[in-house]
């Protein structure tokens, strides 16, 4: 399956489990056949609507392969972890409710859930408010990438990363499954954090 249609399932998926929101988020891929190219997905069009022809080949400046294109906003953050991280091949950022909300309020998601070890590296910490879009948010995200292939994005959403576009959105579930479990935990009573 080529780059670009792994692209458009996967911002179908994206749409249709609510980890995004109208034209939320973004996802975008390594091109591991060719130097300084980059997929990621269009700039301000419903995942329902995205085409494969829509899928947007960048370079490391963001300048796209085909004329009159134009990346998502945040091409900046992603083509800084790709740059600092041989590790990442797909990258998937999200808006996703839980997790977001936790990002807004600045908290970070402990340890709660064994598949957190596994699946995301550990707990899920905050990366400090740059702006969207910005050079200094792909630059302020990357030491809370090192040891976890995810993280919060204060005030804006989160980020996953993998080797591959479905580790990455598994990983993407996990954040909002394991954030939907924390807030529910907080709720009934105190959550009990793992500490292994």
């Amino acid at each position: 399956m080529n780059i670009r249609k792994k692209l458009v399932e996967a911002g179908k998926r994206l749409y249709n489990t609510g980890l995004v929101a109208g034209t939320s988020g973004n996802i975008s891929m390594r091109n591991l056949e060719k130097k300084d190219s980059y997929f990621i997905t269009p700039s301000s069009l419903p995942y329902n609507e995205i085409k494969e022809e829509d899928i947007v080949e960048i370079n490391s400046k963001g300048e796209p392969y085909i004329r009159g294109q134009k990346p998502s906003s945040e091409w900046q953050m992603h083509i800084s972890v790709y740059e600092k991280y041989n590790k990442y091949n797909a990258i998937i950022h999200t808006h996703s409710t839980f997790a977001t909300a936790f990002a807004v309020i600045g908290e970070k998601i402990p340890l709660i859930l064994v598949e957190m070890k596994p699946f995301l590296g550990g707990d899920l910490d905050v990366a400090p408010y740059k702006p969207a879009g910005s050079r200094e948010l792909g630059k302020v995200i990357l030491p809370y990438l090192e040891n976890r292939n995810s993280c919060l994005l204060a005030n804006h959403g989160t980020i996953s990363c993998g080797t591959t576009l479905e580790e990455a959105f598994i990983s993407a579930e996990y954040v909002e499954d394991a954030s939907k479990i924390y807030y529910y935990a907080k709720t009934a009573g105190k959550p009990k954090i793992l500490d292994f």
